[in-house]
């Protein structure tokens, strides 16, 4: 068992976002890893409850709390660690060493004295913010995030290719490039996705307390942080779904949908006739074209993703497309469609345009 002082124990996790991840329900799947690091440390499981309650009772990741607020959840968390630690004396008291020499009083002491300076410390930073810095380009790990507040849904394409589909008043924060072991995204709101299939570095979608891992597939995601309820309904493929405070993990298959009950913190599974959950096009709408005019395609592909296809009528006129498109991205469509016509595309934050030559 490793031996080191409480409180270094603890400000290390408080410093480890892996850790923080975890702890705010985040990376459930994570469980294993800190269950075994406190059993290899002195004290550790009292430790690692101890750092759960801080990071849960001051969310790092919120920029907006008063100090008021924070200066609340401290002195709750306190209040909770010396009942805890008035307990612990309560049950050595009939035993043979003095209380004073119990390696829980020590580091329970510790860990609140760390856990308060802790706090301060984001006091303090929330109160004085540090200068800003000029950056020439954001970090490589910084979220991008796009909100779509306006328009009834909007087309993300994210960093591997996978497509999103964010509907109205919902936001999603993603990394500008998937460098890690795994794909993670977050999502606020509502969303339809279409995910590049990659076994080697599994997708994530954290929304609000639910998590969804992700197959290779296309699937709504239904999160809105003030309703009692978050869905998750399966187009095609696998999803699975869990979250700290239920157990066990959901698998959904095809035309499956599960609802986490937040009140009750459990999951109901139920089956659909058809995956619709957010009511937009692309959830039940099926790409199978014979010899359809190229620009229809094109059109149904600009209502179905909420995406300005820019391309020419008259260029296309005599052209006709025989395919079926299935739950791939939409630019796996379009290099599909592309190669058809023999003809280019490009991607950029608004807009679609393709580029090709007459057809014959």
């Amino acid at each position: 068992m490793l031996h080191d002082q409480p409180g270094h124990l603890l400000q290390s996790l408080l410093e480890n976002p892996t850790f923080r991840c975890w702890a705010e329900g985040r990376c459930a799947e994570d469980g294993a890893v800190w269950q075994k690091w406190a059993a290899e440390h002195e004290d550790g499981q009292a430790i690692l409850r101890q750092a759960v309650e801080i990071v849960r009772a001051i969310p790092v990741r919120d920029e907006h709390l008063t100090e008021e607020y924070i200066q609340s959840k401290v002195s709750d968390a306190l209040q909770a660690a010396k009942r805890q630690e008035q307990l612990e004396n309560s049950r050595k008291k009939d035993s043979f060493f003095p209380v004073f020499l119990s390696g829980w009083n020590v580091a329970a002491s510790l860990l609140i004295v760390a856990g308060l300076g802790f706090a301060l410390f984001r006091i303090y930073h929330h109160a004085h913010p540090a200068p800003k810095v000029v950056q020439t380009s954001p970090p490589a790990n910084a979220l991008k995030e796009v909100a779509n507040m306006e328009r009834p849904f909007k087309y993300v394409q994210l960093p591997d290719g996978s497509s999103v589909v964010l509907h109205r008043n919902s936001t999603l924060k993603y990394p500008r490039a998937f460098t890690g072991q795994k794909r993670e995204v977050y999502l606020t709101g509502e969303a339809f996705f279409e995910v590049t299939k990659n076994p080697e570095q599994p997708f994530f979608v954290y929304a609000e307390e639910l998590v969804a891992k992700v197959h290779g597939t296309s699937f709504s995601i239904k999160a809105i942080a003030d309703e009692k309820e978050i869905t998750v309904a399966v187009k095609t493929g696998k999803v699975s779904v869990f979250s700290e405070r239920a157990s066990p993990t959901l698998l959904l298959t095809c035309n499956q949908q599960a609802t986490f009950e937040r009140s009750h913190a459990k999951f109901v599974r139920s089956a659909l006739k058809s995956p619709v959950l957010l009511n937009i096009p692309i959830e039940n709408q099926e790409f199978n074209y014979s010899e359809t005019p190229a620009a229809a395609v094109f059109d149904a592909l600009a209502k179905a993703y909420g995406v300005n296809m820019v391309f020419d009528r008259n260029s296309l006129a005599h052209c006709s497309i025989t395919a079926t498109l299935g739950d791939e991205p939409l630019e796996n469509k379009l290099k599909w469609l592309c190669t058809i016509l023999e003809a280019k595309y490009t991607i950029t934050e608004d807009s679609i345009t393709i580029t090709g030559n007459p057809c014959n």
